[in-house]
């Protein structure tokens, strides 16, 4: 695993030196920061290393940059057209490829015998998990430049949007996710009212606004999410709101009934912890009316604080030195003691039927 980090951070390094960097000063627009360029080849290298960990890799999408994407895909015997299973999708954290996480998290043995239906009958789940892309991010490097997710330019509508004269297209890693959902719900083996999102870190980021712009998804359950509207040095920060915006400085989600739990630590990377908690209020305050959040210590004991010696700033304390140390450990420490109780939560927020 460190071997993959050294190796992903001299690509970074060496793609940033022949590249300019991101403008303090980016032009902001109803949807947040301009949309970042991928880089093919190390997005195609990243693929081509990629193993799915015994499953499957999905491929034949090219998205509107001329992207070749891809998803890994982990199937289970069990659903059939007759008796369908819940889907559940990873989003995977940020600079380190999917291999090196998936493990941790236990989902590759639930996905055969986790309850997330509340039927006997029908346990285990699909699992499938779209691939990021080599592209930019308001992140301290090495992660400034890494595999990961856009959330910084957030049209993540599912069509082009135009606003004032200006044609908008949909963020490309949400129509990659939109694509290999669709996709499986077509071989009718999936539980529509049971597509749910599990997020770690810039995936969690994902899962949140994307659960809050799809009325498909039945529920998010995230560890250790970055604000995706308001982070560290995002030149274009929002406020999420469910009625029209009032300026460039709101942004429109579609849905206030999406059910997330945010599971996060008292000292996180980036000295993120109170950045987690004003995600919370300003969701629950104004974007979700059911969002849950929970805090935990480097034990994976309940909290009711973030730890103010590991940063205090609400954008984040990237350079705080226990942030770094402890709150980098604290971070890529899946907390396994708690997956009994994300998948609860999943399983606890279908959708209605139809």
């Amino acid at each position: 695993m460190k071997t993959c980090r050294r190796v992903t951070a001299l690509l970074a390094a060496l793609w940033l030196c022949s590249a300019p960097a991101l403008a303090a000063d980016a032009a902001c627009s109803a949807f947040g920061n301009p949309p970042q360029a991928t880089s093919n080849g190390l997005s195609a290298l990243s693929y081509a290393l990629t193993r799915c960990s015994g499953g499957a890799l999905l491929d034949g999408y090219i998205d509107s940059n001329g992207t070749p994407r891809r998803a890994c895909f982990w199937d289970n015997p069990a659903a059939t057209a007759e008796r369908p299973l819940p889907l559940l999708i990873y989003l995977q954290a940020s600079l380190a490829p999917l291999d090196t996480q998936i493990g941790k998290t236990g989902l590759l043995d639930a996905r055969l015998s986790a309850d997330l239906s509340g039927d006997a009958a029908k346990r285990g789940f699909l699992l499938l998990a779209p691939l990021p892309r080599y592209t930019r991010h308001y992140y301290p490097l090495p992660n400034g430049f890494s595999l990961g997710f856009d959330v910084w330019y957030r049209q993540f509508g599912r069509s082009e949007r135009s606003v004032d004269g200006v044609r908008y297209p949909v963020n490309v890693d949400f129509a990659t996710i939109d694509h290999y959902i669709a996709q499986l719900v077509a071989t009718q083996r999936v539980d529509p009212q049971r597509i749910v999102l599990l997020g770690y870190s810039n995936g969690a980021s994902t899962a949140i606004a994307y659960a809050q712009n799809r009325a498909n998804i039945a529920a998010a359950a995230v560890y250790s999410a970055p604000d995706p509207y308001a982070f560290l040095d995002d030149a274009c920060p929002q406020q999420p709101v469910t009625a029209a915006p009032a300026s460039i400085a709101e942004l429109q989600v579609t849905r206030r009934d999406a059910p997330i739990f945010h599971l996060h630590r008292d000292c996180d990377v980036y000295g993120s912890c109170p950045n987690a908690q004003r995600l919370g209020a300003r969701i629950a305050g104004s974007a979700s009316a059911l969002w849950r959040e929970q805090i935990i210590d480097r034990d994976q004991q309940p909290v009711d604080a973030c730890d103010a010696a590991c940063g205090s700033n609400a954008d984040g304390s990237p350079w705080n030195l226990k942030a770094r140390i402890t709150g980098s450990h604290n971070h890529n420490s899946w907390p396994d003691a708690w997956d009994d109780r994300l998948i609860g939560f999943l399983r606890e927020h279908p959708l209605p039927a139809p």
